[in-house]
């Protein structure tokens, strides 16, 4: 079953940790910290002044250029500066000294954690690439030797189906692939997506035993970046994992 629960932060807090496993540190960026763009050359202000924030070493830290795929990149002996044009919507690791990323602005971060092996990663997953979770998972199966009932899921902040209202063409395709708790009618009777519900979905088939769903709504909250709610104007935020590593 998956547990819900809410953001937890202070109104001066640049960042939010979300809790997905022991000897992991994960989180989003808040909307107060700015626009988390990934930049050619990893060098965008906000950005840097972000990561420097959280005392995370620029050099180790990996994103790619998102175009809403499923593709997930296994992370092993590349460098970051060689990932930023490649075209992928999620990575996965056993490394110890990266840290991964992806920016959100109304899609959904999810964090996974394989809690026998140290392997994680983290999925980028609008409408377009609902799914990808499934193929993190089946990658670190391949890669790591991962079993699912030694994973740790958590779906990050996004826009809720309170918000999320779409043409019905795309209610009735995401409906006949995702089913009836992934779409939602409103009020008005328009229609909208439900994306947590479907990757909650998409996990418990999988077998994942330990689900955490944060609550909050990206476009409600004006605390969150949300391209539904600022427009051109929006936000990115910086989704982010890494294992701690131990004092030497």
């Amino acid at each position: 079953m998956a547990n819900t629960v809410p953001l937890s932060f202070h109104s001066e807090d640049s960042a939010c940790v979300i809790e997905i496993a022991s000897g992991i540190v994960s989180g989003i960026s808040l909307a107060k910290a700015g626009d988390m763009a990934l930049a050619a050359r990893l060098e965008h202000p906000d950005r840097l002044g972000f990561l420097a924030s959280l005392g995370v070493p620029a050099h180790r830290t990996f994103g790619v250029h998102q175009v809403h795929s499923k593709d997930v990149l296994v992370i092993d002996h590349q460098e970051p500066e060689a990932l930023v044009a490649v075209e992928a919507d999620g990575m996965v690791t056993a490394r110890q000294d990266v840290l991964l990323t992806v920016t959100v602005a109304d899609c959904l971060p999810i964090f996974l954690v394989d809690k026998a092996t140290g392997a994680f990663g983290l999925v980028h997953s609008g409408w377009k690439g609902t799914g990808i979770v499934v193929e993190a998972i089946r990658i670190m199966a391949a890669a790591f030797g991962t079993q699912t009932r030694n994973l740790a899921a958590a779906i990050g902040p996004g826009i809720g189906p309170c918000c999320y209202t779409v043409p019905r063409e795309r209610y009735e395709r995401f409906r006949a692939e995702f089913g009836e708790r992934s779409v939602a009618r409103g009020p008005n009777g328009d229609f909208r997506l439900d994306l947590k519900a479907a990757n909650v979905q998409l996990l418990e088939a999988a077998a994942v035993e330990r689900i955490v769903v944060t609550a909050d709504c990206s476009s409600c909250s004006p605390a969150l970046g949300s391209f539904r709610r600022e427009g051109q104007g929006f936000r990115r935020m910086l989704a982010f994992i890494a294992r701690v590593r131990e004092a030497s």
